[in-house]
């Protein structure tokens, strides 16, 4: 099976490993990898999630736990797939994971938001520094939430590392905003196209493209009306669901069953060409050591991947406004990070090619915390694997943020 670009290469047998089989706040099953110094227990722990992806062989294992750390990665109820994804449930099954390491006796806890994990654990930090009846009591579809009855450990530290701004966030500047016709996958306003040469697109086989200060104007509008032309779609669909369930209460049993149809019904939207951002192929667009495209397209032009497999493409309604709708997401760092305020450190892969140095810097300027700091590390990709111009002349990635930025501050704060 081959490894993934996440994970580690090679562990030092001497580091322990536990299968952890525990629940979310609301009981739904969840499990992960604790890892353990050789030795002895330490009291402080690192967790690592993500909305979608598997985290427990994470490439911050070997050196963090060789370090005297545990760490532990857990997945969520919707690994592998976010199709109905609501970041208000999955704050449960983070609140699942930070009770089970209190309870195994760790008296601390540091998060690590690695990509799409720092806008799901930014937006759990916001939450459990409320009071339980200040918290959110709904998704954006109207789906209740049970946040105020249940336990949400608080962290006591937050790292984000090569984290974008939100998934929402993320997409509403990759939504092609030249779409037409949700419903054909072809159809294209040319004004609105970025892949078409009148608009200052060119192959990346044959080098950069260049789009003009009034066309990228345009274009980011439309993206914005598409996001907003979707959620009404979504909306839609959850608000005509939502309106059968409360007809069901005193229907005639007559009645019932037909209404009981509409009710349940979870209306499905596909969504498509949502890899167009200028960025991928416009190097002048927030400049970085990146080079040309997107970790999406596998190496291709951006556009094999908008026309592709792309991102978000089919998304139940409520789904889409919970996790990948720019504009209705709870889950954006912009929103969450003005109520975290526990150490934090943004640490920004400077040839990523698709989380760029103005997102991060927009993080670190949300985040409220005292203690925060920013770093840029040269010569990494979004994967913490050499890359750029810088990248073949200095020392791995992975050991240089984990022994120069991470181990630093976790042991000025955290010692073991």
């Amino acid at each position: 099976m081959p490894r993934l670009p996440h994970q580690f290469d090679a562990l030092d047998p001497a580091i322990r490993a536990e299968v952890v089989y525990h629940q979310a706040a609301d009981g739904w099953p969840l499990q992960g990898i604790l890892h353990l110094p050789p030795k002895k227990d330490p009291d402080v722990a690192v967790l690592a999630m993500h909305p979608r992806v598997d985290f427990s062989a994470h490439y911050l294992v070997p050196p963090l736990v060789g370090a005297g750390y545990a760490f532990m990665g857990s997945t969520t109820r919707n690994l592998g797939n976010d199709a109905d994804a609501l970041h208000e449930r999955l704050l449960l099954d983070v609140a699942g994971s930070m009770t089970w390491l209190r309870r195994r006796g760790f008296r601390k806890i540091v998060l690590v938001g690695n990509s799409g994990g720092g806008s799901l654990f930014a937006f759990y930090l916001q939450q459990a520094a409320k009071p339980p009846a200040e918290r959110l009591a709904s998704a954006p579809s109207g789906d209740r939430v049970a946040l105020a009855g249940v336990e949400m450990p608080p962290g006591d530290g937050f790292c984000l590392l090569a984290a974008h701004l939100g998934e929402g966030m993320f997409l509403l500047d990759r939504l092609d905003p030249s779409v037409v016709d949700e419903g054909n996958p072809t159809a294209v306003e040319p004004r609105l196209d970025m892949y078409d040469p009148r608009n200052g697109y060119r192959p990346m086989s044959e080098g950069a493209s260049r789009y003009s200060p009034d066309f990228l104007a345009e274009f980011r509008a439309a993206q914005r009306a598409r996001c907003a032309r979707l959620d009404r779609l979504a909306l839609d669909a959850c608000e005509e669901a939502a309106w059968f369930r409360a007809k069901l209460e005193g229907a005639p049993p007559a009645e019932r069953q037909r209404l009981s149809r509409h009710a349940l019904q979870r209306r499905y939207l596909l969504i498509y060409r949502t890899l167009a951002d200028p960025r991928y192929l416009d190097p002048t667009l927030d400049p970085s050591e990146r080079p040309l495209g997107s970790i999406f397209s596998f190496g291709r032009d951006p556009i094999a991947g908008n026309y592709g497999e792309g991102l978000a493409r089919a998304m139940s309604a409520r789904g889409w406004l919970s996790t990948w709708s720019g504009l209705a997401s709870n889950a954006a760092l912009e929103r969450t990070l003005p109520g975290v305020r526990v150490p934090t450190q943004v640490i920004c892969p400077m040839a990523d090619t698709d989380i760029y140095p103005t997102d991060c810097r927009r993080a670190f300027a949300a985040s409220a915390a005292e203690d925060k700091s920013y770093h840029e590390l040269v010569g990494a990709d979004h994967y913490l694997r050499s890359a750029g111009a810088a990248g073949a002349q200095l020392v791995e990635p992975r050991r240089r943020v984990a022994d120069e930025i991470i181990l630093p501050w976790l042991r000025a704060r955290w010692p073991v």
